[in-house]
């Protein structure tokens, strides 16, 4: 989501080599599983506004569905607004227009 608007419902081996694809092109290296500097990455290489209002737009396409026929949708963009709050305010700055 955060480097691309994804509604495929695939496997984790399929998205692992779409994540894999993607750090590839930004310089970044390998996918893995547990990475320290993940946060950083996905904030600083991708894009967490459009991860926001990629994840809210796949909801809300999925609003005559149950939760778990919306994949590959989840609502952790409500926890992220949340946490948002806590974080230095040059970090929240890529969140907040899409936690507005």
């Amino acid at each position: 989501m955060h480097f691309a608007y994804y509604t495929a419902n695939n496997h984790r081996r399929e998205y692992i080599a779409f994540l894999n694809d993607k750090f590839r092109e930004l310089g970044i290296g390998k996918y893995q599983k547990n990475m320290k500097d993940i946060f950083d990455i996905l904030t600083e290489k991708g894009n967490p506004k459009l991860a926001i209002r990629y994840a809210k737009r796949i909801i809300n396409d999925g609003k005559s569905k149950t939760p778990a026929e919306i994949a590959p949708g989840t609502k952790v963009y409500e926890l992220v607004e949340e946490l948002v709050k806590y974080l230095p305010e040059h970090v929240a700055q890529r969140f907040k227009e899409a936690c507005n």
